[in-house]
């Protein structure tokens, strides 16, 4: 019995399959603004109450298989964690095509994921979130695709900025 139980808990073998590209923050009645990108970091400016709940970010990644992007735009979940963060905290995992999180495929084999502003810095991710894209194969030898980490950091008005640097 307990071997099979070790059997069934046994991890899945697992690749980078997804790299991201480029993020775009969409927000209705706006043209989409280009996301600054350094590293594995996307900078986000500081939504208004209002784009917090209007808006939503587009992040396009190559799939380095085109069968693969299809099968993770069907079934695919998005794992999120809160940056700058006090205690360590477990990500929390989401599945794509739910509860304001889209991942569709690009003409080419590439994949892009949109998630509402709202779910992304709900919680405790109000500062900004670790984010990965993965997929999991299910079946005799389970394995399981993901991406890079990516960080989306909330940056913060300059004059906010300043008031906190000058004590105010």
């Amino acid at each position: 019995m307990s071997l099979a139980l070790f059997a069934l808990a046994a991890p899945a073998r697992s690749e980078m399959a997804f790299a991201p590209e480029r993020g775009r923050l969409v927000c209705a009645g706006a043209a989409p603004e280009a996301l600054k990108g350094y590293g594995n970091a996307l900078s986000l400016p500081a939504p208004s109450a209002a784009q917090m709940r209007a808006c939503r970010v587009e992040i396009d990644f190559s799939a380095r298989d085109p069968a693969l992007a299809e099968r993770a735009a069907a079934s695919g979940y998005v794992e999120l964690v809160g940056l700058k963060r006090v205690r360590a905290a477990f990500p929390e995992r989401l599945p794509v095509n739910r509860a304001g999180i889209a991942l569709a495929t690009r003409p080419g084999g590439g994949l892009t994921l949109s998630i509402a502003l709202e779910t992304l810095l709900g919680g405790d991710r109000q500062r900004g979130a670790a984010l990965i894209l993965a997929f999991r194969s299910d079946g005799a030898e389970p394995h399981t695709y993901l991406s890079p980490t990516l960080l989306i950091e909330r940056t913060e008005a300059p004059a906010l900025l300043r008031a906190k640097r000058t004590g105010n």
